[in-house]
């Protein structure tokens, strides 16, 4: 890696996170060693303002205050409104008893109320993409300080504090009101935080209402007027995920199996992420009959191509998920409109005519929850291939695991990680002595504060094992060493339930009333194994120690597993696609009728 550092064309964000790492590492001369590199070719570029401060930083952590002045005044030198340089640099300056010097200096640099919040959120908008999750979320609290009105920075600061585990998530500890806070959770938040489709919806309408797509001014097409002369109907996948993905996972066999006689496909690509395994989207590019790039476009211009492509029924796939742009499906290009896999939840838009689930996935009870009508497959709401079996030579020690304890297995992301969840996994630990949980180490303020959760119900830290994010057939080996995977809820699992149940691995879910909640079970009862769905918290926690204190039953059960995968609909992709398309010509008749 330091090879790499020292290139002249590496880019500012790369060497500034490589330090950061060394910095956590407490190797300090190594990080001053990259941005000493680094500053000596490019000392005066704009990305090279970061880099000064950074040194300037590390520098003052070690004592060497004045060529931390020196640093900081550089900084300065190519942006004297540096707010942040020059806090940096009167401190460097009081650190060497240079007092009114540090005055002058931060009198000078005062900004108006606006810049300040301004340079709050900018910073912890770039603390977030260097992962340096205290800080940003400190710039973010500040922001708040300065005016609590911030309806964007307070959904950014729950979110933080949500993937931090910094529980109570909503409190009124960050200096705006608990029932403000509330009406500014975010739509993926809602999934975590409540099991109720009606308050999804609300955070939804909140979300769509503070971007302007809750009212769209355009309507292109008029609901159900299929266009006529098309031999085949014409389907447009709409998508910022063409890519290997935790939903192209799911709608790539629907994509290629679709059947051709009744269908013709349309790429709809809002793709702009990185995508370092090609070989997913060059496959999706092959066996679709047209790809439509949408990325230079604005919501409009989108949303008119699409319509002159007279698109007969649009899916989207994005839903209010990242990269997703509501504002296209809102003027309506397509005269039927539907949402499926990418937000398990109303998307709240008027001219979204359907959601596609199924009948044990959607509660009919919650239907007020949903602005879109149910389209219910008749067989299973996903499909994949079974990849085999996948071994890294990994093994339980390699891993930091007990030979021969029960190994819990929750590895997930953080913010589906509720407290009154946690409190069960708990309570499972204290059932069965001989157990550990395995939980993602997201970063070290989050693994701190699952431990300091774990001590106040008892539970010893050593009983918590932490790996960090690895490549996925890594994970699949991973997975198959752990003796049962506790789901999350409400905010369940899709592309890790997948990837536990190919790994041969009982998962224990408990659904709620929501679809994100519904899915595993809805995967599990696919596979046979109705025993590991629960309807309550106590059940959950019953169950997962009556399996710990059986581990013949667990071995047992992933035989089951690895024999259901020869006969589960979730492995019968084209009959997957097959009832799909039935429901796709099953909402054009009703809708055209």
């Amino acid at each position: 890696m330091p090879t790499q550092i020292h290139e002249p064309h590496t880019d500012v964000t790369r060497v500034m996170h490589a330090s950061r790492e060394l910095e956590v590492q407490g190797q300090l001369e190594a990080a001053l060693n990259l941005y000493r590199s680094w500053l000596k070719v490019h000392p005066n570029e704009a990305a090279s303002i970061m880099c000064w401060y950074e040194y300037g930083r590390l520098l003052q952590i070690t004592g060497a205050f004045q060529k931390a002045e020196s640093a900081f005044r550089a900084a300065l030198e190519q942006n004297p409104k540096f707010t942040e340089g020059a806090l940096a640099l009167g401190k460097s300056l009081e650190a060497q008893g240079k007092l009114k010097e540090a005055i002058e200096v931060w009198d000078k640099a005062m900004p108006p109320q606006a810049l300040q919040i301004q340079l709050f959120n900018n910073m912890a908008r770039l603390h977030d993409q260097l992962h340096s999750v205290e800080e940003a979320e400190a710039a973010l609290i500040h922001s708040l300080r300065l005016d609590p009105t911030q309806d964007s920075v307070i959904t950014t600061l729950l979110q933080q504090r949500q993937k931090l585990c910094r529980w109570p998530v909503i409190t009124p500890d960050i200096g705006v009101s608990k029932s403000i806070q509330k009406a500014n959770v975010g739509p993926l938040m809602s999934l975590a935080l409540f099991d109720n489709p009606k308050e999804n919806l609300t955070s939804v309408k909140n979300f769509l209402k503070s971007k302007n797509y809750f009212s769209p001014s355009k309507t292109l097409t008029r609901k159900g007027a299929l266009y006529p002369g098309h031999g085949k109907l014409r389907v447009g996948f709409l998508s910022a995920d063409f890519r290997l993905h935790a939903t192209s996972i799911f709608f790539s066999p629907l994509i290629e199996y679709l059947d051709r006689n009744l269908f013709e496909i349309y790429l709809l690509d809002m793709t702009v992420a990185a995508d370092p395994f090609p070989f997913a989207r060059q496959r999706l590019m092959e066996v679709a009959e047209h790809h439509i790039p949408l990325q230079a476009m604005d919501d409009e211009a989108a949303a008119r191509t699409i319509q002159s492509l007279e698109i007969d029924v649009l899916v989207d796939l994005a839903g209010l998920t990242a990269g997703a742009r509501p504002g296209i499906v809102a003027m309506r290009p397509a005269p039927i409109q539907m949402t499926y896999i990418g937000f398990l939840a109303s998307c709240g838009i008027p001219n979204m005519d359907y959601i596609v689930t199924t009948a044990d996935m959607f509660v009919d009870a919650c239907a007020n929850g949903f602005t879109e009508k149910p389209l219910k497959l008749a067989g299973t709401y996903v499909a994949f291939t079974n990849d085999g079996d996948v071994s890294t030579g990994s093994t339980r020690s390699s891993c930091g695991l007990p030979e021969d304890a029960v190994v819990y297995c929750a590895l997930l992301n953080t913010y589906k990680i509720t407290p009154e969840m946690f409190a069960c996994w708990m309570a499972i630990l204290k059932g069965v002595p001989n157990s550990v949980l395995w939980l993602v180490e997201e970063n070290p303020t989050t693994r701190k504060n699952l431990e300091q959760h774990a001590l106040d119900h008892g539970v010893s830290i050593d009983r918590l094992r932490f790996s960090q994010r690895v490549h996925p057939a890594e994970y699949r080996t991973r997975l198959a060493m752990a003796d049962l995977f506790l789901d999350s809820s409400p905010y369940g699992n899709g592309a890790t339930t997948r990837d536990v149940l190919l790994a041969n691995l009982p998962i224990l879910t408990k659904p709620g009333k929501t679809m994100m909640s519904r899915l595993t079970a809805h995967m599990v009862g696919a596979m046979g194994m109705a025993e590991l769905i629960v309807d309550s918290l106590d059940d959950y926690v019953a169950k997962a120690i009556q399996l710990g204190l059986n581990r013949n039953k667990l071995a047992a059960m992933k035989q089951e597993i690895a024999a259901a995968k020869h006969t589960s609909p979730l492995f019968k992709t084209q009959e997957f696609a097959k009832h799909f398309g039935e429901a796709i010509l099953h909402a054009t008749r009703e809708m055209s009728s």
